[in-house]
């Protein structure tokens, strides 16, 4: 199984629990989509936690996390928009 999310603080805030792992990046010319394995369907469970305030990862981790992942994505949109013109 998959869970899929748009939201970004979302993603980098899933990778820094190391709750569920990052697949892939997915990518439109306006869009990306963070992908991760999700075999238990936790996926949907983190996302309410994380909305409600209640997903406690370490600031470090998320803030590094966050980088990172907004890095890779403005590459896989400038690739799509390139790619589609």
């Amino acid at each position: 199984m998959e869970f899929r999310t748009t939201n970004l603080p979302l993603a980098a805030a899933i990778v820094a629990s190391a709750k569920l792992k990052l697949l892939r990046i997915d990518s439109t010319p306006t869009q990306a989509t963070m992908v991760f394995v999700d075999p238990s369907e936790h996926g949907t469970s983190l996302e309410l936690d994380f909305l409600a305030g209640q997903l406690m990862v370490p600031a470090s981790q998320y803030n590094i996390q966050l980088r990172s992942m907004r890095r890779q994505i403005e590459i896989k949109l400038a690739a799509a928009k390139k790619g589609g013109q």
